[in-house]
């Protein structure tokens, strides 16, 4: 499925790696989901910086192009998001 390069595969891929990832460091950590406090800020830019991660490596190194920019589009997406709610 992965070696395909699709936009689409990279936005959904992206969205599932940070919801995985959001949950395994909820699990271990007492801050409860879709917390707004300030304190919670690293939960969220612990689950993104994986995706960025490994669009970087679609984008230079594998040569899936259309696959890391979408995963590039839902990191940046998550960031300004989680910094607009969070940090208002």
């Amino acid at each position: 499925m992965l070696k395909k390069d699709n936009f689409i595969i990279g936005l959904i891929s992206a969205v599932v790696i940070f919801f995985v990832l959001y949950s395994l460091v909820n699990l271990f950590t007492d801050f409860s989901y879709f917390s707004q406090s300030r304190d919670s800020l690293w939960v969220y830019m612990v689950s993104i910086i994986p995706n960025i991660i490994l669009s970087r490596f679609m984008l230079v190194s594998w040569n899936m192009e259309k696959t890391g920019k979408g995963m590039m589009f839902i990191s940046l997406l998550g960031v300004l998001l989680v910094m607009y709610f969070v940090l208002k």
